[in-house]
């Protein structure tokens, strides 16, 4: 992959992970964000702050695992792997560690179908 082809799309995925910062539903270097490209994906890399994020920082990755460059993918790059292979309509991925999602997950509780999206996750309550 080349250096220069994606630096589009990797200038808007750490613009997502700034927004997230600001946002207030990520914190340090909890979270990743990805996005599909031609031959795999791009991902932030592994233990970088977001305000520090450079291009250097968003890992390019092909679909059987292997990366490249200098810094490792995020620790949950096979996630997103998972997902871009599953998914073929997926064009990109967030995950957080919001500060209150997270501490909800604690309770080990179930989330009662308040809001229609609750639905949309196939039951009648949705697994914390």
């Amino acid at each position: 992959m080349s250096k220069s082809k994606y630096a589009d799309l990797k200038k808007k995925v750490i613009s997502v992970c700034r927004q997230m910062n600001g946002l207030g539903i990520n914190q340090g270097t909890s979270g990743n964000v990805s996005a599909r490209t031609d031959e795999g994906f791009l991902i932030t890399a592994s233990g970088v702050p977001y305000d520090v994020m450079d291009l250097e920082h968003i890992v390019e990755m092909d679909l059987d695992g292997g990366y490249y460059g200098k810094y490792p993918p995020s620790t949950e790059w096979r996630m997103h792997q998972d997902i871009f292979k599953a998914r073929s309509e997926a064009g990109a991925i967030v995950h957080t560690h919001s500060i209150h999602a997270t501490a909800l997950s604690t309770l080990r509780k179930d989330i009662p179908p308040f809001h229609y999206m609750i639905g949309v996750t196939g039951g009648s309550s949705l697994r914390v």
